[in-house]
Order: structure tokens, then C-alpha cells, then sequence
């Protein structure tokens, strides 16, 4: 095939479908109609003289040749955008950049309130996206730079990803004032068996902290779990109302502590080790303006300072 006989747009139809499994989808992500992504398809079949994606009812299932295709087309598509962007400076006053951040329900609740009030006031028409998806997608998504920065617990990524340390976590108790222990300024470990329970179970590595506290605790068989949840919405108005208990990160049980007041938080009745929250970025785009405003200016937001050893991986 010679390059120069094929539109290169093609090849961000041939991603967008990818990504979504959908024409009409994809359609939408670019701002095409579905007729002309549908025609875009039809001219990439007869290029590579493939079917590429097949309808099914899990949508546009990409065929072999397609899986093979959609690495260095990204890659390729990456580079582009890196090219474009190449000395072009980031200037917080006048762009409308897009930043795309891995973080979980817990971060998201946590820090995105405080970064969106000051970054409006520096950036106003810089516009901030949050997605939730496993550490191995993060990587890929963050090297063809379709996430920016990556917030949470999360081991060091690889040795091609910066790391920066924000602040050490911990587990806190947080509990109705109503109930018997909601006066309390500490439980013993009896007590806090001896209660009912919220299992608050985030995919990740903050539920995986928690459950290695309370096993070294010899508490993690031996709680009283009455709901076991994967979200932390909604969860402050059950802890008021039922009575249950919700071992939680501190900072989550601060922010629902803050909006309400008949709530209260209690420290755990057993050994703690904090753990750290850190921001990650891919070596690509460690000199890219943009980045680095969004980094620098998640770092002063959140940055505390501690004596802790760091991980291994590439320090900022």
C-alpha cells in the first residue's frame, strides 16, 4: 500500500471505532455523521481488503487484522499529535486543552472538587475528564497519550513512567452520631467486631491496602458485613441512617464528614501503615507544557511532605 494514496483521517476512523466498538459512536467522538463514518469503514475494508470490524451483538468486533492494525496506528496517530504539538507553549489563560485523568470514585471525590475551583480561576476554558479503568489500560491509554496523569495508589507503573508522591493515606472509622459508638473518640478491636459492618470494596489497590490491614488486624474474616459495596456513592447517607460502620481512607470519610453533620469519624482500632498517593505520567510527555502545568499544579494542591521511602520507578 503507498502511503500516499490513502487519507490519513482513515486512520483516526479506524482508532475511534476501535475504542468505542461502534460506528455511530465513533461518529460522535469525531463529529462525523454516521454515513460518512460508515463510508470511512467501507474505504479502509478495501484498503487492507478486510473486513476489520464484524457486527455482533457485543458491537463492532474487530477481526484479527484489525488487532494486529491498532498498536502502531495509535502509535503512529501519537506521534502526529506530538509532532503538532512540538514546541507549541501551554498557555493556561486562553486554552481550551482537554486533560484526561485516571482516577478512581475515591479520588475523584476527593481532589477533583478542589482542582477544578482553582484550576477555573487560572484556566477557564481548560476542560477536565476523569476515567476509572485498570492499571494495565492506564499504561496503554497514558502512552499513546490518551490520559494525562494517573491519581491514586497504584504501584509505580513501569520503569518508562514518572512518579510523584502527593500525600500518605490512611483508614479511619467512620460511624453515625447517632449510634453507641458515635460519641466515642476511640474503639478498642471488641467493639469494633462486635458491630455491623459496610465492606466498601473499590476495585484496586486501596481496597487491596485495606484488606491486608485488616488481615495483619486478624479482623478481615471476622467483621459482621452487612452490605458489601463497590461505589462510594450514597455510602455517608447509609452509615447515617443504618448505624454501620465504614472503614474508609481518611480523606473519603473527611469529605463526607464535611457535608454533613451526623457523621462521625473515629481512628481504627488496630495498626495503620499509610500508603502513598501518587501522580504518574508517561516519559513522553514529561517535557510537554500542558503536562507539566497540570502536574505542577496538582502537586502544589496536594503535595504533604514525608520521611517515607519512596518506590522504585522514575522520580520527578
Amino acid at each position: 500500500m503507498n502511503i500516499n494514496t490513502i487519507d490519513l483521517n482513515l486512520f483516526l476512523a479506524f482508532q475511534a471505532i476501535y475504542a468505542t466498538r461502534s460506528v455511530t459512536l465513533a461518529g460522535e467522538r469525531l463529529g462525523m455523521t454516521q454515513s460518512a463514518m460508515s463510508n470511512a469503514l467501507k474505504r479502509l475494508r478495501e484498503r487492507f481488503n478486510d473486513a476489520l470490524f464484524v457486527r455482533s451483538t457485543d458491537g463492532m468486533v474487530p477481526t484479527p487484522v484489525a488487532e494486529r492494525l491498532i498498536t502502531p496506528i495509535e502509535e503512529g496517530l501519537a506521534c502526529l499529535m506530538q509532532a503538532v504539538d512540538q514546541g507549541r507553549t501551554f498557555e493556561a489563560q486562553t486554552s481550551g486543552r482537554t486533560f484526561r485523568i485516571a482516577v478512581n470514585d475515591i479520588g475523584q471525590l476527593v481532589m477533583m472538587s478542589e482542582l477544578l475551583l482553582v484550576a477555573r480561576g487560572i484556566a477557564p476554558g481548560v476542560r477536565f475528564e476523569t476515567v476509572d479503568v485498570p492499571i494495565a489500560e492506564a499504561r496503554q491509554r497514558m502512552l499513546h497519550g490518551q490520559i494525562d496523569i494517573a491519581l491514586g495508589s497504584w504501584e509505580p507503573i513501569g520503569p518508562s513512567f514518572y512518579q510523584q508522591r502527593l500525600f500518605d493515606e490512611t483508614f479511619v472509622v467512620l460511624t453515625s452520631k447517632a449510634s453507641p459508638l458515635g460519641g466515642r473518640d476511640s474503639i478498642d478491636l471488641d467493639e469494633y467486631l462486635a458491630a455491623e459492618h459496610i465492606a466498601y470494596r473499590p476495585h484496586g489497590t486501596t481496597d487491596f491496602q485495606l484488606q491486608q490491614t485488616l488481615e495483619r488486624a486478624g479482623a478481615l474474616d471476622r467483621r459482621r458485613v452487612i452490605l458489601t459495596a463497590a461505589h462510594s456513592l450514597g455510602l455517608s447517607s447509609i452509615v447515617a441512617s443504618s448505624g454501620l460502620l465504614l472503614t474508609a481512607p481518611a480523606r473519603l470519610a473527611q469529605a463526607m464528614v464535611a457535608s454533613r453533620t451526623d457523621l462521625h469519624i473515629v481512628n481504627a482500632p488496630f495498626e495503620v501503615v499509610p500508603f502513598e498517593i501518587r501522580q504518574q505520567w508517561h516519559e513522553r510527555f514529561h517535557q510537554d507544557s500542558g503536562n507539566r502545568w497540570l502536574r505542577e499544579l496538582i502537586f502544589g494542591l496536594f503535595h504533604e511532605r514525608s520521611q517515607r521511602h519512596q518506590g522504585a520507578g522514575k522520580q520527578a
